[in-house]
């Protein structure tokens, strides 16, 4: 009978540890990734144990080439238990913490994903994600590392669509859990119960037994599965709950400023150009320099202000750049963060740094200007924070599983700083678009016949302000978007059939151009 092999990261230390323990205790053979020194794991483990640092750009090609001197070409569990936490305000977080976070608990594993799916396709193996109950909760104090374990489960959602036949997903939820990590981002242990929490050793039990299972999402503990059900179906109180401590309080009647990142086209395009209808002084945020400067001169023609920042949010410099601009001018505020960029195709057909890109401008950049804009100073108190997100989040996008991780992640981002935010008067409004009609939707829709019946970029624009105007929560534009994202939360796996229909088998195959192209959402 052929043994067994598991890869499993981060399994020098906590859960990741255990579960490479009690995986060999059963006799598989155990590869495990970690940052620590081989000297400090014990005998068993060092012999196939890789030291890398997940968080770093190359870690995925450090991975397969040791697997490939090891002659290691067949898996059959990857199990993605890598993470770093964080705890504290969201402006409290530098810039080199959020990155930390996001490379190591997400843009690893979608890297090694990619990098071994033909090790795992090999012998029908399987992926598991380690997530947690945070993906489900609004987190204040965590809400980065909430984002990346709900970015996690967007992913894994498409994903098993498209490996269908070929590999397994999994995603398995614990709860907090007694290791180090707590204590490592400086959050309060005694206040929180730590010492009360499960120990890794009995956590890895649980999840083990998850993985034999088999079951596509998975919640550890009793006390768990009741957090995560009511985080997901009771959602909404929790977030009503927020925004009436932040308060109705009427916009002021000073001159407004609203910042719009992706102005130049599109649904920022026509943000911007609401706003500005409605008397706002706009700020437009966008890499095409020339488009964006039209937009801007229509609107100053309209008799209205309008300022541009070029800048690409795809790199850090550039988010820097905008926070400086930014800085100069009055405090903003609305600030909606509308620019996203897309890959649409099959994810293991796709090129990963293109991949990576689209978790960078859809997640990495609104997080690090939410947290610089915050700690700068330059939202106005009683100001609104607008994420636009995707219908996705209530459906699953095989066929662009990455871009559905961003929104999932974006998602869950805002929900946890609207509990963070609501003491302090900021409002948070989080749009779930659907199919809407711009060059973006044009570009990566497999089948434009019905484009007429998309939402017009105006239309939605209209919807925003006005949720904006009344302090609103979520938006779910339109009848028929409402009644897709209900029945994605009742039966998840019809949304996921209906997707695949419509979008993941109008795909091209491998290698078409269309399938890897980068642009502006628009």
């Amino acid at each position: 009978m052929r043994r067994k092999t598991a890869l499993i990261t981060g399994a020098s230390d906590g859960i990741g540890l255990a579960l490479a323990r009690l995986f060999q205790a059963e006799g598989a053979r155990v590869v495990g990734v970690g940052r620590r020194p081989p000297a400090e794991l014990e005998r068993e483990l060092r012999g196939d144990y890789c030291r890398v640092d997940l968080a770093q750009p190359f870690a995925a090609a450090v991975v397969a080439e040791f697997l490939r001197r090891r002659g290691v070409d067949e898996l059959d569990l990857l199990i993605h238990c890598a993470g770093v936490g964080s705890y504290g305000p969201v402006e409290a977080q530098a810039a080199g913490a959020i990155d930390a976070l996001l490379d190591t608990n997400l843009r690893a594993p979608v890297a090694l994903t990619h990098a071994l799916l033909p090790a795992l396709a090999a012998v029908a193996g399987r992926v598991v994600f380690i997530g947690s109950v945070a993906a489900a909760l609004p987190v204040p104090d965590y809400a980065v590392y909430g984002a990346t374990k709900a970015a996690l489960e967007g992913f894994a959602r498409g994903l098993r669509v498209e490996l269908r036949g070929r590999a397994g997903v999994q995603v398995i939820h614990p709860g907090a859990t007694r290791t180090g990590m707590h204590a490592k981002v400086g959050a309060p242990l005694e206040r929180m119960g730590w010492r009360r929490f499960p120990p890794p050793e009995r956590v890895a039990r649980q999840i083990a037994r998850a993985i034999a299972g088999g079951a596509p999402v998975a919640t550890v503990g009793l006390g768990n599965r009741l957090l995560r059900l009511a985080g997901r179906h009771l959602g909404g109180l929790v977030d009503r709950a927020a925004a009436a401590r932040a308060g109705g309080s009427p916009a002021p009647a000073r001159p407004r400023h609203c910042v719009v990142t992706g102005g130049a086209d599109g649904i920022g395009r026509a943000v911007a150009e609401r706003f500005a209808r409605a008397g706002y002084a706009v700020t437009i945020l966008d890499r095409d320099a020339e488009r964006a400067a039209e937009v801007c001169e229509a609107i100053r023609a309209a008799g209205e202000g309008a300022t541009v920042i070029a800048t690409d949010l795809a790199r850090p410099e550039g988010v820097a750049l905008a926070l400086r601009r930014l800085a100069v001018l009055r405090p903003a505020d609305v600030v909606v963060h509308s620019a996203g960029i897309s890959a649409v195709g099959r994810f293991a057909e796709g090129e990963i740094a293109r991949q990576l890109a689209v978790l960078d401008v859809n997640l990495r950049a609104p997080a690090q200007l939410t947290a610089g804009a915050l700690r700068a100073g330059l939202v106005t108190p009683g100001g609104t924070l607008v994420y636009i997100a995707s219908l996705s989040v209530f459906t699953g996008y095989p066929g662009a599983a990455v871009y559905a991780a961003s929104k999932d992640g974006l998602a869950a981002y805002a929900r946890s700083l609207r509990a963070a935010l609501a003491g302090r008067g900021v409002h948070v409004l989080t749009v779930y678009p659907g199919p809407t009609r711009t060059a973006h939707a044009r570009r990566y829709s497999p089948d434009n016949r019905r484009e007429g019946r998309r939402m017009p970029p105006e239309r939605l624009a209209g919807l925003i302000f006005d949720a904006v105007e009344r302090r609103g929560v979520a938006l779910i534009p339109g009848f028929a978007n409402r009644l897709i994202a209900a029945v994605g939360r009742l039966a998840p796996a019809l949304t996921e059939e209906l997707m695949r229909r419509t979008i993941l088998d109008k795909l091209p195959q491998a290698n078409a151009p269309a399938g890897q192209t980068l642009e502006q959402e628009r």
